[in-house]
């Protein structure tokens, strides 16, 4: 596999609704590889491999949690607004600002000396948590409109083995294997047509993923089946309940929206090949784009298939390269199958 196609999406920042960095990325890899791209404005970026009257639709969000400017002090500190991300984890941190030029920053927090001995003992409240850019604050007022959106600016790395970290997995790696997937199969035959989606504010609204969903049903297309490739839950320390371990395969949704039958021919499949693979029960809804493409026009049958990630929505978020292998040998195998297509 190519490990450093991984390292150079997660070098590339996508908050929600500001995913062009992503996009043009995306195309110009593809454009290297004779594929060519089409722009979806602010749904995201879709391609296709593959012919025939049979349609499935290939999912993986190409945006990342991130925080948005509420103010500007009378100092130029830059207070914000974040969605799904926990402020513990914030404090001292350095981020990229995209206001009108990019900016470093830092979140600041106050020196224990001025902190109560009531204070040490909780988290840094939201409304407390400030960035500074360094700029005088009619600067900076200036260059960071309200609404500005911000993301972490750590760089990934590798760790000991087969494991890397770093902000963005979620959901970089799900559009790893989506150009994986597209390389591998580009020039083989396929029992249909594979229309791949980079989605775009997944991690707000999955507006990508209705749209992904809307625009081949109003065109009259048959959609065989969707296939979601997201993030989930990894054995974080102390946690074990609800979450999956590294290096153990692929995880794969069992619930109400999902495909049974397309679930059983996964499985069929991963068994044959002596893949590892692990279920992950869902009783409601998943938080992935099945909720939507699953009930999208009458319903599409859709599949989600999960690679498990510690510190998730964190900028030390870990996942093992192993379990992107794993997948991939899942995936290239399924999609050529017409048992799948056909379940």
């Amino acid at each position: 596999m190519n490990h450093e196609l991984l390292f150079q999406l997660l070098e590339v920042h996508s908050p929600s609704g500001h995913e062009e960095r992503m996009k043009a990325f995306l195309s110009e890899y593809l454009k290297a590889h004779e594929i060519r791209t089409q722009d979806l404005g602010p749904a995201g970026l879709s391609w296709e491999i593959g012919e025939g009257s049979k349609l499935a639709l290939f999912s993986a969000h190409a945006d990342q949690v991130s925080f948005v400017v509420e103010r500007v002090d009378e100092e130029g500190y830059l207070y914000i607004r974040m969605s799904s991300i926990d402020p513990r984890v914030v404090p001292s941190q350095e981020v990229m600002v995209w206001g009108k030029r990019a900016l470093r920053g830092v979140v600041g927090m106050l020196p224990l000396h001025f902190v109560s001995e009531k204070e040490r003992k909780a988290p840094i409240p939201r409304e407390k948590l400030f960035i500074d850019v360094g700029l005088p604050v009619d600067e900076v007022r200036e260059q960071v409109p309200i609404g500005t959106v911000c993301t972490w600016a750590q760089k990934p790395s590798s760790l000991a083995g087969s494991r890397v970290t770093g902000p963005g997995l979620d959901n970089r790696i799900g559009l790893y294997l989506s150009l994986l997937i597209t390389e591998e199969l580009v020039s083989c035959k396929l029992p249909g047509r594979i229309r791949f989606f980079a989605s775009a504010q997944e991690e707000v609204m999955m507006l990508g993923a209705g749209f992904a969903g809307r625009s081949a049903l109003e065109s009259g297309e048959s959609v065989s089946f969707a296939l979601v490739v997201d993030t989930t839950f990894g054995t974080d320390h102390g946690v074990k309940d609800s979450a999956f371990h590294l290096g153990k395969g692929s995880v794969l949704g069992v619930g109400p929206i999902l495909s049974r039958s397309h679930l059983a021919t996964m499985r069929n499949i991963a068994s044959e090949l002596s893949i590892p693979y692990s279920l992950e029960p869902l009783t409601r809804f998943t938080g992935t784009e099945t909720d939507v493409l699953s009930i999208s026009g009458k319903g599409i049958p859709s599949i989600l298939l999960s690679i498990p990630i510690r510190n998730m929505h964190s900028p030390v978020e870990v996942a093992d390269l192993a379990d992107v292998e794993s997948s991939l040998g899942l995936l290239s195998a399924a999609l050529q199958r017409e048992d799948l297509w056909n379940s």
